[in-house]
């Protein structure tokens, strides 16, 4: 049976996803410094999750002023001063992917203090920065909480509801995190980043005539056009329910993952 344009549009786009769970465990110490979904392979589509890990080594303190020490053989860091937010990391995720997961792997050993993680969204130059209020005291998404701690712990959070969507032509993105006592009875290992690809939202008005904004794969061949995937079949039409051949999926599959031969 031959797929016709349209389908092959639809199977594209949502599979390389185009754009123009809450709590605490326990941990153990060395599955936190060893990064648990570090060698997770990058996931492409629009429903199963990349992961994008920040080593404890990757926080930079925020000024000069403050001072770092770590245990665990330097695999975990907290900050010696106790000031809000004191080391930031970038997080360089693709345009158009939804936020929707954040860990704080950490090490609380008080009931003194918590170890905490957060997003902020900047804009380009870095003269502004906002974050997103979360269920931790201080505000943040993900901590470890101002309970007694009892060493290595995992906190789990669901941000899918907070509807961040990655713009990288007009933010940057960073983590900021800390520790709210300065002995090491609280440090960070690494905070991980859950996210999906999406397919762009659909555009107001058609590039083709044959696939006008009420079509049902409207949605997925704009996303090609915008993606530079595919130019249409002439004459300012798409046809989407034209046979495709071997040759023209070629093509699409060569532009839409970049291929090339060196």
């Amino acid at each position: 049976m031959a797929v016709s344009r349209g389908v092959f549009a639809v199977l594209v786009a949502a599979s390389l996803g185009l754009a123009a769970a809450p709590g605490a465990r326990a941990a153990d110490p060395d599955e936190l410094a060893g990064g648990r979904n570090a060698g997770t392979p990058e996931a492409w589509g629009t429903a199963l999750p990349t992961y994008l890990v920040v080593g404890a080594s990757e926080l930079s303190p925020r000024n000069s002023s403050i001072g770092v020490g770590c245990i665990q053989s330097c695999q975990l860091r907290y900050a010696t001063s106790v000031v809000p937010e004191q080391f930031y990391a970038p997080i360089h995720i693709p345009s158009g992917a939804l936020l929707t997961y954040l860990e704080l792997d950490y090490y609380d050993a008080t009931a003194a203090g918590q170890a905490f993680a957060t997003l902020g969204v900047c804009d380009r130059s870095a003269e502004g920065c906002s974050g997103f209020s979360g269920p931790c005291s201080n505000g943040a998404l993900t901590c470890s909480g101002d309970a007694a701690g009892s060493g290595f712990f995992v906190d789990q959070e669901d941000i899918t509801s907070y509807g961040i969507v990655i713009d990288n032509e007009q933010n940057r993105y960073v983590i900021a995190a800390g520790n709210s006592t300065a002995d090491g009875t609280t440090a960070i290992s690494q905070i991980i980043i859950g996210y999906v690809r999406q397919v762009s939202p659909p555009p107001a008005s058609a590039t083709f005539a044959d696939v006008p904004t009420s079509h049902p794969l409207f949605q997925f061949i704009e996303a090609l056009v915008a993606s530079g995937v595919t130019a249409g079949c002439g004459g300012g039409n798409y046809c989407p329910n034209a046979p495709l051949t071997r040759g023209q999926m070629e093509v699409f599959l060569a532009k839409a993952l970049g291929l090339q031969w060196n």
